[in-house]
């Protein structure tokens, strides 16, 4: 399948930065070292971006962690960020909007095929909270986009009107 053909299940997508030098550190921090004040600095900065697209939103959810990953980790780290970014925008953030009805192994390591499998029926939206709403979905990092495109088809599939996703960064695409 080319480009061409793809249908992406959200209508905008917008990334702070390139995942690599101290955007990549500071995601580490967040995500593993469990430094949570950095999801307050990063909405501050994701606020203004999407100020700049004017998107008209509903609502705010976070790309959920399986139950088994939030025991590991204590904490979604998309909500840190989520949650401080709802307030900015004056929405609410509704972290139950999306959830993750199976585990799925970690996507580190894995082709872009297989994060693609990886996610495919991993989530499920609530029809009752997003069905004509426009909801801004939040996640930390873009590798090939197979988790932001599961949870956006999710949400499309529950009757959501619109669904933009914003993350702190993304993979450079590759060169050659």
């Amino acid at each position: 399948m080319n480009c061409e053909e793809k249908t992406l299940p959200y209508d905008g997508f917008r990334s702070l930065a390139i995942y690599q030098g101290v955007i990549r550190d500071c995601v580490h921090d967040l995500k593993y070292n469990n430094n949570q004040s950095l999801g307050d600095t990063f909405s501050q900065w994701l606020a203004a971006l999407i100020a700049q697209e004017n998107w008209e939103l509903d609502m705010v959810t976070p790309v959920p962690l399986s139950a088994q990953r939030y025991r590991e980790r204590g904490y979604n780290q998309s909500s840190l960020i989520a949650k401080p970014l709802a307030a900015r925008l004056h929405l609410k953030c509704i972290p139950i909007v999306v959830r993750r009805i199976r585990h799925t192994p970690s996507q580190v390591g894995l082709s872009a095929e297989e994060r693609r499998l990886n996610v495919i029926g991993a989530f499920e939206a609530e029809k009752d909270l997003v069905s004509g709403k426009r909801v801004l979905l939040v996640d930390d990092v873009m590798t090939t986009g197979a988790t932001i495109t599961s949870c956006a088809l999710a949400l499309k599939n529950a009757g959501a009107k619109a669904v933009y996703c914003v993350t702190l960064a993304r993979h450079s695409p590759r060169v050659g």
